[in-house]
């Protein structure tokens, strides 16, 4: 009984050695006609980016292979070649196949084996590309016959067929390829389609409204094809455009229209770790460098909703430091809020608040007597002032160093008539509060001091009042 047992247990261990071990890692077979002895790198998307992930060396038959032991993460990837070409393909979960070309047109002849989904990928951009010189020929004759409302409406009805044969592509490969990561990224690129709103007869305003309504349906609907659970997305272009175009164009760009937007679209993204951490790092620095003036509010709301309450875990303490800072200088002079008062001596001695200034509208200054940008803003800022002073301006100009007798023999010398303050030793923490970090810094003040505008030109400034008033 016993040599049975034995013997059954080598016939086991037999066995096991005898199953085959499927390849974990990636082997990508090229071979491209018009190159050889030379380098190509394989790289892949990443938002915007573009990174290197392996280069190999091409025989002289243009012959070379992608290999390691580690799979590649599923994405678009890239093919750079010597000449700064290219050529696109999916990583996937097979990653064991073959693609050939040719240099002299790399799309024509591209050509992939063991790779079903690269295959359809190819037919996808040669369709595209077929597609698009028709749509640049149907908008040269729309250009050509601006005059023919005949002809327009020809134009038009083929370029509605046009579009309809893209989407029913589209339709098709998402539907014959799912979970595939090709089906993903169609879907994702899908724009929203409006229905044809009925708009009642009683409404005078019909364009008006029309616009309305389409907004509110593209806020709604424009990122419903986007599986954020699906971190294939985050080595591709696709993500990243997508809710770029969706945060900085679709939304009006007040932070009353994109912070709850905001909490949508991350709430959306927890359904991916990876995904949740690229779009929140995204959202931040998006708005930190926004150059629209108030966007800064919803920087310190994502800071404040992801970073400050400990969900950002991947954040290191030095970068959670910058990023306080950050809030903590922006929140006080947030555009829509009540400013900061302050209380400064004058030229003269006496004391003056900024809260107490009668004026319709007051513009907070900042300025140096040695800063160059001063020197030709703060005379610009002298005439709006001459203008619009009757009408209800003032100007509060705070002077930002400690050197007194310079100060006063400069606003006598080019007559700054206008409320002249400091603050020396900084007792009022104007820095902070207006986060001054450079000169010269405006900011506009309705009659209630709320904050209208900041840190903008005093051009800018003289059209703002020109309309104001």
């Amino acid at each position: 009984m016993t040599k049975i047992i034995k013997l059954f247990y080598l016939l086991i261990f037999v066995f096991i050695l005898s199953i085959p071990v499927l390849p974990q890692g990636y082997r990508i077979e090229v071979k491209i006609e018009g190159i050889k002895d030379t380098s190509i790198v394989l790289a892949y998307h990443f938002g915007e980016k573009k990174l290197v992930k392996d280069t190999i060396y091409l025989d002289n038959q243009g012959e070379g292979v992608f290999e390691d032991e580690k799979k590649l993460d599923a994405g678009i990837y890239l093919l750079a070649l010597p000449n700064m070409n290219f050529f696109e393909l999916i990583i996937d979960e097979d990653q064991e196949f073959s693609v050939s070309t040719d240099t002299t047109d790399l799309l024509k002849f591209m050509k992939f084996t063991g790779s079903a989904q690269n295959s359809i990928f190819i037919e996808y951009q040669r369709f595209m590309a077929e597609q698009q010189k028709k749509s640049g020929s149907l908008s040269n004759r729309w250009k050509l016959n601006k005059e023919n409302p005949d002809s327009l409406e020809t134009i038009r009805e083929e370029m509605n067929m046009l579009d309809r044969k893209v989407k029913d592509y589209w339709n098709k490969i998402i539907s014959e390829n799912e979970g595939m990561l090709i089906s993903s990224l169609i879907n994702a690129i899908r724009p929203p389609e409006p229905p044809d709103f009925e708009i009642p007869d009683n409404i005078v305003n019909k364009d008006s409204m029309r616009w309305v309504l389409g907004y509110n349906y593209n806020k709604n609907h424009f990122l419903d094809s986007v599986d954020f659970s699906d971190q294939r997305l985050l080595r591709t272009p696709v993500l990243k455009a997508k809710i770029d175009r969706y945060f900085n164009n679709v939304l009006i760009q007040k932070p009353d229209s994109v912070i709850p937007e905001i909490t949508k679209i991350v709430d959306r993204c927890r359904a991916n770790e990876k995904v949740f951490q690229y779009v929140v790092i995204y959202l931040l620095n998006n708005f930190l460098q926004s150059n629209i003036m108030g966007m800064d509010e919803v920087f310190v709301s994502v800071a404040e909703d992801y970073y400050l309450s400990g969900e950002a875990d991947w954040v290191d303490s030095a970068s959670l430091v910058k990023i306080r800072d950050r809030v903590y200088k922006i929140k006080p002079n947030i555009i829509g809020h009540l400013s900061k008062d302050l209380k400064m001596e004058t030229e003269t001695g006496e004391w003056v608040s900024l809260h107490q200034v009668n004026a319709k509208y007051t513009v907070l200054y900042f300025w140096e007597t040695d800063c160059g940008h001063c020197k030709i803003a703060t005379p610009l800022l002298l005439d709006i002032y001459k203008k619009l002073k009757d009408k209800g301006l003032e100007v509060f100009a705070v002077y930002t160093q400690d050197k007194k007798q310079e100060w006063i023999n400069i606003i006598n010398e080019k007559g700054y008539n206008w409320i002249n303050a400091w603050d020396p030793n900084n007792t009022t923490y104007f820095r902070l509060f207006y986060d001054i970090y450079s000169t010269p810094t405006v900011y506009l003040l309705d009659e209630n001091k709320k904050i209208i505008a900041k840190r903008i030109s005093v051009e800018a400034l003289g059209k703002m009042l020109d309309s104001l008033f």
